[in-house]
């Protein structure tokens, strides 16, 4: 989606919708690029989340944006591209902040390494706790978006976690008979689940998950499930 061709368009336009709207209206209603791109992520975002993917409308998705579905479609062509743009989004700026992270902190050992790693989960997560919700919905059955998923994000941190616990595994940094693959799920569940169900966690629990005392707590357990003591 090219930032710069999301303005408002004439919605009578042949092209679907792509002819610019001249005049008065034009000066009146015309927005920015920048804000219209995040009216639809947001939009897109939030359907994606609570409708899964079979759910979600093309046209609810407009509509929520302020846009015409013409525009939306002459521009995303269709809602397995949406999808993508929206998951491109989210998981991208899980890479720049869990990049950003180790730079900062420098970790050396992989029993630091990894801890900055369950940190950078548990934190990513209560900030967009949508990508638990959407990621559970696409695990459920294969599907071209889990492996599209899978190539273009979810393998490289699923590998990378491999690699730095197993480090710490040789290390003598966590137990060596810890089954890694299924450590990961109990990791990403411990992290995730709270944010993902948090009016349910509140009601029975009365404490808000995205506290910055219950984020610690969350990352303490999973410290404590994978290192000990």
């Amino acid at each position: 989606m090219s930032e710069a061709k999301l303005t408002d368009v004439d919605p009578s336009s042949p092209e679907g919708g792509a002819k610019p709207v001249k005049g008065p209206a034009k000066r009146r209603n015309k927005r920015q690029p920048d804000e219209v791109l995040a009216n639809v992520m947001a939009a897109a975002t939030a359907a994606f989340t609570r409708d899964g993917f079979k759910g979600a409308r093309m046209r609810s998705i407009a509509a929520d944006a302020g846009i015409t579905i013409q525009l939306l479609i002459y521009h995303v062509k269709t809602k397995e591209r949406l999808w993508e743009l929206v998951m491109e989004r989210i998981l991208t700026e899980y890479q720049q902040f869990h990049q950003s992270r180790a730079e900062t902190i420098g970790a050396t050992s992989a029993a630091e390494r990894l801890r900055q790693l369950i940190s950078d989960i548990v934190l990513f997560q209560s900030k967009h706790p949508e990508l638990h919700r959407i990621m559970t919905q696409e695990g459920m059955q294969p599907s071209p978006r889990l492996s599209w998923l899978s190539e273009r994000f979810t393998r490289a941190n699923y590998d990378e976690f491999l690699d730095v616990a197993g480090q710490a595994q040789r290390e003598g940094a966590i137990r060596a008979d810890l089954g890694l693959p299924r450590l990961w799920y109990a990791i990403i569940g411990i992290a995730a689940v709270p944010f993902s169900v948090a009016a349910e966690y509140e009601y029975l629990t009365g404490k808000n998950p995205f506290s910055a005392g219950e984020i610690k707590r969350s990352i303490e357990l999973i410290e404590h499930m994978v290192f000990g003591g």
